[in-house]
């Protein structure tokens, strides 16, 4: 893991792998899909408008009627949705009052065509103006801010492309294979220019929604998300690089610790010296040791001893590591001794290392000074009879090896390293507890000052951390993952859209038992994915979902749990759908025009042009995996895997 966070918040500064300018990337994810959606959004509504007026002119108001409310249904849903968000009503009244937000609602309502042209406008003129800064200038960064700002328009065109152009091209369709060969052609005109941008409109909202839950776990936010929203999604990634630089360090530390453990080198090298070069030499210089020893912890003696050390020709060895290595070739003067039974060994290694050997010019050491018969006798406190009879069998010594001198020298860097890497519980949090409970805690927590105004007590002066979590998603797709994927849904559009049309021509009771077990089956897919939890208003979502995949599957609102099977079951159903319901039609029925045939030829040949673009985009184009490292915040033992979602709006 790197420390520079991926995310999907942007679209990716990439194309097919290698890194653009700013520049390049401003024209092809700002300025051209900004020039193209006003494109077709102007031809779609001034196509429909004038194909409802054709139709009331040729004496079908049921037809006009119906394309008419097609196109008014997108903004008074979208006004319903807004209006029944408490987060989309927080926001409009934060800035103005109640009947002010309602007012410019009400007029965006009725003149939605021109508040959406404006929405374009405004993105491509941030769009333009971030081309006249310099790469990474912060004013750039302020220009595209702008132009990606999040607006209720953009939940308009989302519902647009369900509620009005999905509809639209199965009524269109519909009427033209109706009529007969003496038609109006003005009318077929106008039919033919509302199908192709209907279903341009169509396949762009599928291509930038149809993984949004995916991306918006890793960063992304919906184009209508509040301002508050959308500052919880830049805290979530915040949060995410604060987590992930803690991560490589914490990395990195470890690392260095097992790889260099403190003053290991050095251990290593003395041991592996002394194990291959042989002991030679005679003694170098006389050590006195002179310390207490405590036997089965009832006896203190004091004791003197002179020894002879034999070490090897190396000079680096510490006097402790000479008394072991030449242990048996330990040489006793016994003429300095009073008694043999005072030798006593030593259980433990001395904390000081000896002085050094004294110089050759030092004046000769004192003898040393036996106790005759008049001088008094000690007492000796801690003894008694008992204990003297029994002294020689307490006496254990016990010669410590190389190997338990290695392993207590490691013992002692481990206990250092503890000491001063793993950090204390601070002396706040420490004096809090000797005030809560004095009598247990007076001997082991000495006495903290009182708590000053600066330090409350309801402060702790160090941070707890919690729990993390890792959340998975994809990137945001590049410009040529973007477009292959747009003429995939193009031409699966094309073969779904002629396939249930021709259908409904032929046998209209059947396309309507067809469509509402393909609605069925969604819907109890989507009650099974996410255990019917959430509010009412999820439950009334997941009844308009159902109604989207019928045309086409996309992951919006609901996190897929196996995304392969999902799109997998869901290509495999529709394609034999349709290959079932076209081959039903084109083979029984007969054909009073060549219509039928050229569109049998379409349907084929929008199956393979779909399969050849689903082939490349997934093993060439696919977006790349993205992993975000975030607080756990929901409390233990009540996780839900699906959270309770607000509104669309």
């Amino acid at each position: 893991m790197t420390v520079t966070a991926v995310h999907a918040a942007n679209p990716p500064a990439h194309i097919l792998g290698y890194t653009v300018r700013s520049r390049t990337r401003i024209w092809v994810s700002y300025i051209v899909p900004s020039c193209l959606g006003l494109l077709v959004y102007i031809v779609q509504t001034a196509s429909d408008l004038a194909l409802s007026y054709q139709h009331f002119s040729q004496k079908e108001p049921g037809l006009g009627a119906g394309t008419l409310v097609l196109v008014i249904l997108p903004p008074i849903i979208t006004f319903i949705l807004v209006v029944a968000s408490r987060e989309q009503r927080n926001c409009a009244c934060s800035e103005r009052n109640k009947c002010s937000a309602l007012g410019i609602g009400l007029l965006k309502l009725f003149l939605f065509p021109f508040f959406v042209i404006f929405r374009f406008c405004t993105r491509l003129f941030w769009a333009i103006e971030g081309l006249f800064h310099d790469d990474d200038d912060v004013e750039r960064m302020k220009c595209l801010a702008k132009a990606t700002q999040t607006s209720n328009i953009e939940l308009y065109l989302f519902v647009q492309a369900y509620a009005q152009a999905a509809p639209q091209i199965i009524l269109q369709l519909y009427h033209m294979l109706v009529q007969d060969m003496f038609r109006n052609y003005e009318t077929s005109a106008v039919q033919s220019l509302s199908l192709v941008f209907s279903a341009i409109d169509l396949a762009a909202i599928t291509t930038s929604y149809h993984r949004m839950e995916s991306q918006r776990r890793v960063g992304r936010h919906y184009p209508w998300a509040t301002p508050q929203q959308v500052d919880t999604h830049r805290c979530q990634l915040e949060q995410n690089e604060r987590l992930c630089c803690e991560l490589e360090r914490k990395k990195r530390e470890s690392e260095r610790t097992i790889t260099s453990f403190p003053e290991s080198d050095k251990i290593m090298e003395n041991f592996r010296a002394r194990r291959s070069l042989p002991n030679s030499g005679e003694g170098t210089h006389e050590l006195h040791i002179q310390g207490e020893d405590e036997v089965d912890n009832d006896a203190l003696e004091q004791l003197e001893t002179r020894a002879l050390l034999h070490s090897g020709p190396k000079g680096n060895a510490t006097d402790e590591e000479k008394i072991q290595g030449t242990r048996p070739k330990l040489k006793v003067r016994y003429e300095d001794l009073g008694d043999l039974n005072t030798i006593e060994v030593l259980d433990s290694i001395p904390e000081t290392p000896p002085p050094p050997p004294p110089p050759k010019t030092a004046p000769p050491e004192l003898p040393v000074l036996k106790p005759t018969e008049d001088d008094p006798p000690t007492p000796d406190l801690r003894r008694t009879m008992s204990d003297n009879e029994h002294r020689k069998s307490r006496r254990v010594t016990r010669p410590l090896s190389q190997l338990e001198t290695f392993k207590d020298m490691l013992l002692v860097n481990a206990q250092l390293y503890v000491k001063e890497n793993v950090p204390h519980p601070p002396k706040l949090l420490m004096g809090r507890l000797k005030d809560e409970d004095p009598d247990e805690h007076s001997v082991l927590i000495p006495q903290s000052p009182k708590p000053s105004p600066l330090t409350p007590k309801d402060v702790v002066d160090f941070y707890f951390p919690r729990p993390t979590k890792i959340v998975n998603g994809i990137q945001q797709d590049d410009f040529a993952g973007r477009t292959v994927s747009f003429f995939g849904w193009i031409a699966f559009i094309t073969m779904r859209m002629l396939s249930l049309s021709t259908f409904c021509v032929f046998y209209p009771k059947a396309f309507f038992i067809l469509v509402g077990v393909h609605y069925a089956l969604m819907l109890g897919c989507l009650a099974l994915e996410t255990r019917c939890r959430g509010s009412w208003n999820r439950s009334l979502f997941l009844l308009l979902l159902a109604y989207i995949y019928i045309f086409v599957l996309m992951e919006f609102r609901v996190s897929f749990k196996n995304i392969r099977l999902w799109y997998g079951g869901y290509l495999v159903l529709t394609l034999v759908e349709n290959i079932t319901i076209s081959s039903i039609w084109y083979v029984n029925e007969d054909f009073e025009s060549w219509w039928f045939g050229f569109i049998w030829e379409w349907i084929v040949y929008s199956g393979i042009l779909f399969l050849a673009t689903l082939i490349v985009y997934y093993c060439v184009l696919r977006p790349k995996d993205v992993s975000l490292i975030v607080e756990d915040e929901s409390p233990q033992g009540n996780q839900q895997e699906y959270p309770e979602d607000q509104a669309v709006a």
